[in-house]
């Protein structure tokens, strides 16, 4: 173990060759250390570690707020540990009071609701046409509660779109216990040449039915398949 103020070349340490390293003491964390020497004496009073900057810590406040407050993102419990200001804001409309960002508090003042409150259509920014595509393969179409068919809707104003031709090409509303049954199966393809009115009994049988023929077809694809490796094996071109 060296003792304070022994000095050595770097190439001894693995460092620059042509530089001398004296032990030093680090002045805030009080560790031994290697340092570079200039003039007889250590180039740097402290540590590496200690020289690094550190991370700020924050500290999350559990207080209600108040109508006008700002804390740091890292003081707000759910946000990001940074330093990102936000102000505790109140809707001028409805009273609907949320954390927002204070560099957009100006702009933003009010929200989400409020802003687009009348906005229907082309004139609302998330406006995609009001047609939704399903991951089951259907399509829901929006509508509006001045639209005849608007009883047809659920809760957020959408209607599948087999229903809504069916109901358009019959000239009225479709019951609940009514189902729109797809003849060739293909969900998004809702022409009314295609589509026919069933019950729910009857339109579960059609879907085993179909289901049935799908697997039959796959099972014979997979025969012709075999037999068709077979062949090339056979003929060695495999």
């Amino acid at each position: 173990m060296p003792n304070i103020g022994d000095t050595i070349h770097g190439k001894e340490l693995g460092k620059f060759p042509k530089k001398l390293y004296i032990w030093a003491i680090c002045s805030k964390c009080g560790k031994e250390h290697w340092v570079e020497c200039r003039n007889g004496k250590p180039f740097y009073d402290i540590c590496f570690e200690c020289s690094r900057p550190k991370k700020k810590t924050w500290e999350v406040i559990t207080t209600e707020p108040y109508e006008g407050e700002i804390r740091r993102s890292g003081q707000i419990e759910g946000y990001a540990k940074c330093k990102t200001k936000y102000i505790w804001n109140k809707c001028p409309n409805c009273g609907y009071e949320k954390w927002r960002q204070l560099g957009s508090i100006d702009k933003y003042f009010k929200c989400r609701r409020c802003m687009h409150k009348g906005k229907i259509k082309e004139k609302n920014g998330a406006w995609k046409g009001g047609v939704k595509h399903l991951g089951t393969g259907y399509i829901m179409v929006r509508l509006y509660p001045d639209d005849p068919y608007y009883s047809m809707c659920n809760e957020s104003g959408y209607v599948f779109e087999h229903r809504l031709v069916m109901a358009q090409h019959l000239g009225r509303c479709l019951h609940d216990w009514e189902e729109v049954h797809h003849r060739d199966s293909i969900k998004t393809h809702n022409t009314p040449d295609n589509l026919f009115v069933t019950d729910a009994s009857n339109h579960n049988k059609l879907v085993e039915q179909v289901l049935i023929s799908q697997e039959a077809e796959i099972k014979q694809l997979k025969n012709r398949i075999t037999t068709l490796e077979s062949r090339l094996k056979y003929n060695g071109l495999s």
